[in-house]
């Protein structure tokens, strides 16, 4: 299960396979199948069972898919699927390349090893994936992928290096793969296609949501 660590405002849980809405608390506990919603002005940090946190701004829309740590491997399959909305994830680097962590959305996924990045999905589905430290695999969300969500299984999953295409427009959703480093960021649009990675400055990227990550990332 994912602990909630910090909340701010109010925010929604609907618990799988439940309809009705409940009022999310500080140090309650999520777990796979879980839908969350914040309000307005609302936020939520989730401390992961491998001691990796995520944080979630306001008007966001996420489900957890799956939160599975195997202390005796050390290996984790962390998959947080999101709707709508902004996520800032600080990954552990203790377990290295041991399973999964993942933040998927309807055009794609962004698999990690050790880094910080953080994921905004806008209302017309285009997501903008941008890494602080660290890399992050981003591939298109492939029926295979669509479909592993709902499995909830410990399944190491491999990252695949770069695969870049000639025509970024032309790509089809079954065979991109990009690796984004320190300091990029990558768009893909509503219908599936990626932008190629490109870098972006720290001083223009500085607003209310990063200042705030950041400086909870220093007190963690």
């Amino acid at each position: 299960m994912a602990e909630v660590t910090l909340l701010e405002g109010k925010v929604d849980l609907i618990k799988k396979g439940m309809i009705k809405a409940q009022p999310l608390m500080l140090g309650d506990y999520v777990t796979n199948g879980d839908r969350i919603c914040t309000k307005k002005s609302s936020r939520i940090e989730l401390k992961l069972p491998d001691n990796s946190l995520m944080r979630f701004d306001e008007l966001t829309t996420f489900e957890i898919v799956c939160v599975e740590f195997d202390e005796k491997t050390k290996q984790r399959d962390i998959n947080v699927s999101m709707v709508l909305g902004k996520t800032w994830a600080n990954v552990s680097k203790l377990f290295g390349k041991r399973g999964r962590f993942a933040v998927s959305t309807k055009t794609a996924v962004a698999g990690v090893r050790g880094t910080v990045y953080r994921v905004n999905v806008a209302e017309d589905d285009t997501v903008l994936v941008k890494v602080y430290w660290g890399e992050v695999g981003v591939s298109s969300a492939t029926k295979q992928d669509i479909a592993s969500q709902s499995q909830q299984t410990m399944k190491p999953t491999k990252v695949l290096g770069p695969h870049p295409v000639a025509d970024p427009h032309a790509v089809s959703m079954e065979e991109w793969t990009y690796i984004i480093k320190s300091m990029q960021q990558i768009i893909i649009r509503p219908d599936g296609t990626p932008t190629k990675p490109m870098p972006f400055l720290a001083g223009e990227d500085i607003n209310d949501w990063v200042r705030w990550n950041q400086e909870r990332d220093k007190k963690n």
